[in-house]
């Protein structure tokens, strides 16, 4: 703590300051002054140079009140102490106005300064672990948005630092967990309001939110009480609505069933996916309860199959299109959407393989034509489902220029976006997803993008992996594999080669620097 003292009186001025370094030897005396404003000419050279300021009253050119009354005009930061002779009510209350701490009677009784200096010792504690407590809370909000919620749970540590702490909180208390979602990108001043209000209704509704940047979602656990589903659900859709009608966006939720225990969240957070996912079929502007047992269906039967490999074969896009866009508009549900597009897309692999079968793999991360929770649920409307269906149909008939194929590089760098910390292949990608020649692909690629796929993947990595280091909750080793580098060695080779230090060194110089 960092002490100045003003009073006219020399020989009382460094009595009270040797008084000082007796009660606390740690306490640092920075300047000791006649008047007030030689405390305010200090002040303006060193506005960093004081935490605490004990004043007489009684000072010639400018005095204790005045001197305390020009302070709490300031943006300083000073706790204040009025010493004087005089016991007149007046004095103590302008000194109680102007923001004073404390009033202390001369001649200054070392118990009360103690007392007094204790008092301000505990509140500059509790201000230091308040505004600890932010930077780490801060900390988090900026680690969380770069993982997923099943990350989490598959590292024990993260678990334990993001999520058990909202856990301990409700202790014993049913949750649901809640998806947001925009149908556009959000700008920062609205994504500044929407987080206020998000944290407003976590806290009417027993709960915390999350951000994860890379599916744009805004993930709430919510410990509401029992009998309160319906009115959980009216005030969700009430927040949506009021969201909605004063921005230039749609917002949608999606919510799962109730759970008790941190383990399924994995669950609850699909059961939300494909709540949500039903906004491709009934719009945006509502808030989706996941509806328990249901039946999806593949609408794409054995005859209409028979229908679209003929057409298909027959480089006729547009009766292929036509059978296919039918089929989508047939689904009620996002699951049976799903299903259809899966049965559809098995069938464009089988005909560019030319083979009649098809290996039954559940590859949750892979390239296998369609993901439920990647591909379907960042889709904001069905017209785009529909759109990125027809291009591989178009694709497959050869019924496009090349200089057409260019939306399939973007939809690969959005890919790239999403799923970077997998294990991604161009090749795997031509064949299973764009049903292509992958030397074609991989031209396509460095003419569009100016560098080959593996270099631009390499790159994305590692930028992604600066941006990581900014946590220091994060490990070395964990940066890595989130980054995509199942080996430590070669991730500190490749992010050495582009940045001239290591990972840990790059830390060091940005905590420095900041």
């Amino acid at each position: 703590m960092k002490m100045i003292v003003a009073d006219d009186e020399y020989y009382a001025r460094k009595a009270l300051i040797k008084k000082i370094s007796s009660i606390n030897p740690e306490i640092e005396i920075t300047g000791d002054f006649e008047n007030g404003k030689q405390v305010l000419a200090y002040l303006r050279e060193h506005p960093q140079g004081a935490d605490v300021l004990i004043t007489d009253v009684r000072m010639p050119e400018m005095d204790g009140l005045e001197l305390t009354e020009t302070l709490s005009k300031t943006d300083l930061k000073l706790d204040i102490i009025i010493v004087s002779g005089y016991t007149e009510f007046e004095y103590a209350k302008k000194a109680i106005a102007f923001g004073v701490r404390d009033y202390l009677i001369k001649p200054v009784n070392k118990e009360e300064l103690q007392a007094a200096l204790e008092k301000i010792e505990i509140r500059h504690r509790k201000y230091e672990e308040e505004l600890n407590r932010v930077v780490q809370h801060q900390m988090i909000r900026r680690t969380v948005q770069y993982l997923s919620i099943e990350e989490i749970l598959r590292n024990g540590e993260w678990t334990e630092e993001f999520l058990n702490p909202v856990f301990k909180k409700y202790q014993g208390r049913e949750y649901r967990m809640t998806i947001i979602q925009a149908d556009r990108q959000i700008i920062p001043t609205e994504q500044d309001k929407l987080e206020r209000d998000l944290t407003e209704f976590a806290q009417e509704h027993c709960g915390s939110w999350f951000y994860f940047n890379r599916y744009q979602e805004y993930v709430l656990i919510l410990f509401s009480g029992q009998g309160e589903s319906s009115s959980f659900m009216e005030n969700l859709n009430t927040f949506l609505l009021k969201k909605n009608a004063g921005w230039n966006l749609k917002l949608s939720a999606g919510t799962s069933g109730s759970y008790s225990q941190v383990p399924q969240l994995k669950k609850a957070y699909q059961e939300a996916v494909y709540a949500i996912n039903q906004r491709l079929i009934d719009g945006w502007v509502n808030v989706y309860e996941f509806a328990g047992e249901f039946k999806p269906q593949n609408l794409l039967s054995k005859e209409k199959e028979v229908i679209l490999r003929e057409a298909i074969e027959n480089q006729k896009a547009a009766d292929a299109n036509a059978l296919i866009l039918g089929l989508i508009k047939q689904c009620r549900d996002s699951y049976t959407l799903y299903i259809t597009i899966i049965g559809i897309f098995n069938l464009l692999y089988r005909i560019y393989c030319k083979s009649d079968s098809i290996e039954e793999t559940e590859n949750e991360h892979g390239y296998l034509l369609f993901s439920f929770r990647s591909d379907l649920y960042n889709f904001k409307y069905l017209k785009e489902v529909n759109q990125y269906v027809e291009n591989i149909v178009n694709l497959m008939c050869m019924e496009q220029g090349e200089k057409k194929y260019h939306y399939i590089i973007k939809e690969i760098l959005d890919y790239i976006e999403k799923n970077y910390q997998f294990n991604i292949s161009l090749g795997e990608l031509a064949e299973h997803k764009y049903f292509m020649n992958s030397s074609y692909l991989s031209r396509l690629f460095k003419n569009e993008v100016g560098q080959t796929f593996s270099k631009y993947l390499m790159q994305f990595r590692i930028k992604k992996a600066v941006s990581l280091l900014e946590s220091n909750i994060l490990k070395i080793n964990d940066i890595a594999a989130l980054a995509g580098y199942n080996d430590v060695s070669h991730f500190i080779q490749y992010f050495k080669k582009m940045y001239g230090c290591t990972p840990e060194e790059y830390r060091a110089l940005q905590t420095n620097a900041n």
